[in-house]
C-alpha cells in the first residue's frame, strides 16, 4: 500500500510526534486479517473509546465493516522481530505461531505479549479518502506487561539498520482463514 504520505506537505511534521505501534487484528467468522499501524489513539474518556484508521485497499477492513469488532496490542520493544516476521510475509496466526496469541471473550486475537491491549467495538466508521476511520467503544483492555517498553515508529523507520528485512517488505493486503 502507498500510504501517500509523500503526497501530503505536512508530512514531515507528522514524522515528529513520537507514535507507538499497534498490531491490530480483526475477525469475522472464520476470517482474520492483521496489520500494525500507528494509526490509532484515544478519543474519549467518558465513555472510553480509541479511533483507529484502518486503509480501505486491507480485507481486515471489510471484515471490520461486517463484524464491528478490531483488537489493538500495543507492541512491546522486544517485538521486533514479529514485526520483522510479519512484514517479510508471515501475516497468519499459523506463520506467526498459534502460542503467540489468545483471544478475549468475543473472539478477536491478540499478542500475549504485547505491552497492553484493547478489546474494541465500533461506534462508527467515517469513510476518509483512501482509509476507513473506526471510532470504538473499548469493551475490554488490559496492561499484560506495563514494565516493557513499546515498540514505536521513530525506531523502526529511523533508528535502525536498513537492513533489517529477511524478505521483500510484503504489505497485508490479504486476510486468512482462521482454525474452526
Amino acid at each position: 500500500m502507498d500510504s501517500k504520505q509523500s503526497k501530503d506537505r505536512y508530512s514531515s511534521i507528522y514524522d515528529l510526534r513520537s507514535r507507538g505501534v499497534f498490531f491490530v487484528s480483526v475477525r469475522d467468522g472464520d476470517r482474520g486479517h492483521f496489520h500494525f499501524g500507528c494509526w490509532s489513539t484515544q478519543c474519549s474518556h467518558e465513555p472510553p473509546q480509541m479511533i483507529t484508521c484502518f486503509p480501505k485497499d486491507f480485507e481486515g477492513t471489510k471484515l471490520l465493516e461486517t463484524s464491528k469488532r478490531w483488537g489493538l496490542s500495543m507492541a512491546a520493544a522486544d517485538q521486533e522481530q514479529l514485526h520483522d516476521t510479519f512484514f517479510s510475509g508471515s501475516q497468519s496466526i499459523e506463520a506467526l505461531g498459534e502460542d503467540q496469541f489468545f483471544y478475549t471473550k468475543n473472539g478477536t486475537p491478540i499478542l500475549k505479549d504485547a505491552v497492553a491491549y484493547f478489546d474494541m467495538e465500533v461506534r462508527e466508521l467515517i469513510d476518509s479518502g483512501d482509509f476507513v476511520i473506526a471510532i470504538g467503544y473499548i469493551v475490554e483492555g488490559e496492561a499484560l506487561h506495563p514494565d516493557k517498553k513499546t515498540l514505536n515508529v521513530e525506531y523502526l523507520s529511523a533508528e535502525r539498520n536498513a537492513d533489517y528485512m529477511t524478505g521483500p517488505l510484503t504489505l497485508p493486503f490479504d486476510g486468512f482463514d482462521l482454525k474452526k
